[in-house]
């Protein structure tokens, strides 16, 4: 089916999954934008790790994305509505206003935080605002092989466009699970026998000296402040990463992301 009009519903709703936290949030669907993440998501959709409802498209990037999937034209699923649209229409939906020209809707990933968790390896984010960051982390967790990411304390939202272009496909790919209460995240380590590991910018057992438990998750706290002292006491230890230059702290997915090697070096 041919779409022209931005004023036709599909692409208003479309328009308001983009740009609105609480129309994604009322809906329970995210939108996954460009060739390479389109394709990533047509390919995990084929493996049964997300659920695509919608794909609007301009023919030359539809074929582009089909053939770089790997998968085929997947225009007969029945489970997907395909809309075509002209690059005219696709650049007015898009914020970045010159858009690659296709757009996918897909259903929330992330899972509530059971009671125990059969995995080892998990890097908690507390309170990480910054979209980047997130993404940056949930690739490197897809990178390296962890069990999962849980968001806690309020992170900023998952699927932000920022985070879903970060993560580069990563996104299905990883457990993540979101929590707020802190509180019940630490219970549920402990429950799982996981250890929890604060990360800290001084004051802590040096990474270069430490030997990371068979299951650890380690803390990751909020850009500007990082983790309060309250959650701090809360993990079984604090660990800081050896800095021998002259800055004294790394960004946070940066800092996770040695975490993470260190973590599993070894596995």
């Amino acid at each position: 089916m041919e779409i022209t009009s931005r004023d036709n519903p599909k692409i208003k709703h479309l328009v308001k999954l983009i740009g609105s936290k609480k129309e994604r949030s009322a809906s329970r669907l995210f939108v996954v934008e460009g060739v390479r993440s389109c394709a990533d998501a047509f390919k995990e959709y084929k493996l049964g790790h997300i659920r695509i409802k919608t794909v609007f498209f301009v023919k030359a990037a539809f074929d582009k994305c089909c053939a770089l999937s790997g998968i085929g034209d997947i225009i007969d699923e029945p489970d997907i509505e395909f809309y075509e649209i002209s690059k005219e229409l696709a650049d007015r939906i898009s914020p970045e206003g010159n858009t690659q020209g296709i757009f996918a809707t897909a259903v929330f990933v992330h899972k509530t935080l059971p009671d125990k968790l059969s995995g080892n390896k998990y890097i908690v984010l507390d309170g990480v605002q910054d979209p980047g960051n997130l993404g940056t982390v949930l690739r490197t967790a897809d990178a390296v092989g962890l069990d999962g990411v849980i968001l806690t304390q309020n992170c900023c939202e998952l699927y932000n466009p920022k985070v879903i272009r970060s993560t580069m496909g990563s996104l299905s790919r990883v457990d993540i699970f979101v929590e707020n209460d802190f509180q019940r995240v630490i219970d549920v380590l402990d429950r799982s026998g996981v250890d929890a590991v604060a990360s800290v910018v001084k004051n802590g057992e040096l990474i270069s000296k430490v030997s990371f438990g068979k299951k650890t998750a380690v803390v990751i706290g909020n850009e500007g402040s990082g983790m309060t002292e309250k959650h701090i006491k809360m993990c079984k230890k604090s660990v800081t990463i050896d800095m021998r230059g002259n800055l004294d702290s790394l960004n946070a997915s940066i800092a996770a992301a040695v975490f993470m090697w260190e973590m599993t070096k070894e596995c």
